[in-house]
C-alpha cells in the first residue's frame, strides 16, 4: 500500500490508511486519516484504467455542482510510478443503508426513499436527452449479448423459461427511450445514512448515460430489504403518479440484469449461483411469474394514510 501512494500530492499527511475489504470493485479502497484529522476515501485502480476512472471522475464533478449529498471529488492522477491511477474523495460518515434501513421504522424508511427520488431527478438534470433510438441500440445489444452469455454458461437460472419470451416479446419497449446522465447503480449497496440522517450517494463506477427508467431499477435491488424506500423513491420521482410504461420497462430491465448477473455468479462459484436463483424466486413471486408487472409491496401514494398494509407490512 505504501508503495502505490507515496507519490501522491500530500501523502505525508496521510496519518492512517485503512483498507476496505468490501464490495464488486477491481478497485484497492482505503479510508485515509490525515494528520488534521480528517477522513478521505482512496480508491486505487490500475493503470490501464486510467482513461474509464478520469471520465468517472469527471462526472462525479459534474454531479457534485448539482449540491446533491455524495462523496465528492477531491484529486484524481497517476502514483505508484506510473502503475496505478488514484481518485482521492471525500469520505461519508454513516452506515451503509442497506445495512441500516431494515432496523428503521417504515414511515422513516419512505422518507429516505423519498430524498432518493428526488436527489435521483436532481441528477438526471445535469444532462438529458430526448427520445431517440440510441438507447435500443446500446441496451438492446448488451441484451442480446446477455442472452447469448446464458446460453453458453451451463447452468440454469430458476424462471428462466419466463423471462426469455418476456424479453423478445418486449425488446420493442427500448425504442424511443430518453437518456439521462446517472447513476447507474442508485440502490441501497451505494448510499450511506449519516449521523444527521442525511443520505449520501456513493460508488460512481459506470455511471453515464442511460435511460431514466433503468437508473430507476436500482429501486427494486432496495426493496429486497426496505419495500417502504422503495415506494417512497418511485413516489418522489414519479410526484406521486407512476406511469404504466414504467412497469413494462421495469420488468424488462429486472429480467435482463438477472439474466446477466447470473452468468456472471456461474463463475464465482456454487454460492453465488444458489443466490441469484434465490433472488430469481423473490422476484418471481414479486411479479407474480411475470404475469402482473406492478411488485406485490408496491402501494398506491394515494392509499399510503388509508392503507395499513403500509405500516405493518
Amino acid at each position: 500500500m505504501l508503495d502505490a501512494i507515496h507519490d501522491l500530492p500530500n501523502a505525508d499527511t496521510f496519518a492512517k490508511t485503512d483498507l476496505i475489504d468490501k464490495g464488486w470493485s477491481s478497485d484497492k479502497k482505503y479510508c485515509v486519516t490525515t494528520v488534521y484529522g480528517e477522513k478521505r476515501l482512496l480508491r486505487i485502480s490500475d493503470i490501464a484504467e486510467y482513461e474509464n476512472k478520469k471520465h468517472e471522475f469527471e462526472l462525479m464533478k459534474r454531479f457534485s455542482l448539482t449540491g446533491i449529498k455524495m462523496s465528492q471529488p477531491l484529486d484524481f492522477g497517476i502514483c505508484h510510478g506510473g502503475k496505478s491511477v488514484y481518485q482521492l474523495l471525500t469520505w461519508c460518515e454513516g452506515e451503509e443503508a442497506k445495512e441500516l434501513l431494515p432496523s428503521l421504522s417504515q414511515q422513516v424508511q419512505y422518507e429516505f426513499g423519498c430524498k432518493a427520488g428526488q436527489m435521483l431527478r436532481t441528477m438526471q438534470a445535469v444532462e438529458s436527452h430526448p427520445p431517440s433510438a440510441d438507447w435500443a441500440t446500446v441496451y438492446g445489444g448488451k441484451v442480446r449479448q446477455y442472452l447469448e452469455d446464458y446460453q453458453s454458461c451451463g447452468e440454469t437460472l430458476l424462471g428462466a423459461e419466463l423471462l426469455f419470451p418476456f424479453l423478445n416479446k418486449h425488446m420493442s419497449c427500448l425504442q424511443q427511450r430518453p437518456m439521462s446522465l446517472l447513476h447507474a447503480d442508485f440502490q441501497s449497496d451505494n448510499m450511506v445514512i449519516s449521523p444527521q440522517n442525511e443520505l449520501y450517494v456513493i460508488d460512481f463506477q459506470g455511471s453515464g448515460l442511460v435511460d431514466p427508467y433503468y437508473a430507476l431499477t436500482g429501486a427494486m435491488v432496495t426493496a429486497e430489504v426496505s419495500p417502504p424506500f422503495a415506494i417512497g423513491q418511485l413516489h418522489s420521482y414519479f410526484d406521486g403518479d407512476v406511469p404504466a410504461d414504467f412497469w413494462t420497462l421495469n420488468a424488462f430491465y429486472l429480467a435482463a440484469e438477472s439474466i446477466h448477473a447470473f452468468t456472471v455468479a456461474v463463475t464465482l462459484g456454487k454460492e453465488e449461483v444458489a443466490y441469484s436463483n434465490e433472488l430469481m424466486r423473490t422476484m418471481l413471486a414479486w411479479f407474480d411469474n411475470l404475469n402482473n408487472l406492478v411488485p406485490g409491496w408496491f402501494i398506491v401514494k394515494d392509499c399510503l394514510t388509508q392503507n395499513d398494509r403500509f405500516l405493518s407490512a
